[in-house]
């Protein structure tokens, strides 16, 4: 009987030690030890060193993505003035952030889905461009980018067009600009109205922002970077 007591005694101790020893191995997995730094945690942590994604300038969508060489350039921003050529047919906003395609009548007008398919295909190489983007890099701007672009022309009294000169102290038709001769006309967004085949337009000879059909053949002046 005491044989036996002794048996059961020492088989439960020796389970405990077990268990114990499982359970500090596993708290020195799963606790971080309190000198570890942010760097080491990071280098050993795929979530946490994976960098957060861009968009807009940096994006590298479309047949190109992923290979190297092939980010389009990012914007060149001088504050002092609103807009900025950027020497790669490209012209960025300091304000919004939005890359506008310097040559803006390169693409023709179309309805809807046709001008966004323009712009999506869009590439270096084209219109002039030499900033490196790939097709899916190019989008039409926004009908918040288009209230952005035109809203302290209007204020200023500008029209045909309500656009501002590159110093954003006056109206484009004052100069000096970096878009040359801008047709004071009907420009495409890609905002929709919901449940309709209706999108917003810019009409920059105005300021002013209108809706019409998908069907409608609108001008196309393509952006990329920004905020969306």
């Amino acid at each position: 009987m005491r044989a036996g007591r002794r048996f059961r005694a020492g088989l439960l101790k020796w389970c405990l030690g077990i268990f114990m020893a499982i359970v500090l191995a596993l708290a020195a997995i799963l606790i971080t030890p309190t000198g570890a730094t942010l760097a080491s945690i990071r280098s050993t942590s795929p979530m946490l060193s994976a960098q957060r994604g861009t968009r807009g300038a940096n994006t590298t969508k479309g047949a190109n993505a992923g290979k190297a060489g092939t980010r389009a350039a990012g914007p060149c921003v001088d504050k002092s003035k609103r807009y900025n050529d950027c020497g790669n047919g490209t012209v960025t906003d300091s304000v919004t952030g939005v890359i506008w395609l310097k040559q803006w009548n390169c693409l023709p007008s179309a309805n809807f889905e046709d001008a966004k398919k323009a712009v999506a295909g869009l590439k270096n190489g084209d219109c002039m461009l030499t900033d490196g983007s790939s097709p899916g890099d190019w989008r039409l701007p926004t009908q918040m980018e288009w209230e952005a672009t035109m809203e302290k022309a209007l204020d200023m009294g500008c029209s045909g067009p309500t656009l501002l000169n590159d110093a954003g102290n006056g109206c484009m038709s004052a100069g000096p600009s970096s878009f040359t001769s801008v047709e004071a006309d009907y420009y495409w967004s890609s905002t929709t109205l919901e449940g309709q085949d209706r999108a917003y337009f810019g009409d920059i000879d105005h300021g002013h922002l209108l809706n019409g059909a998908f069907t409608t053949s609108l001008r196309v002046w393509p952006v990329r970077g920004g905020q969306r």
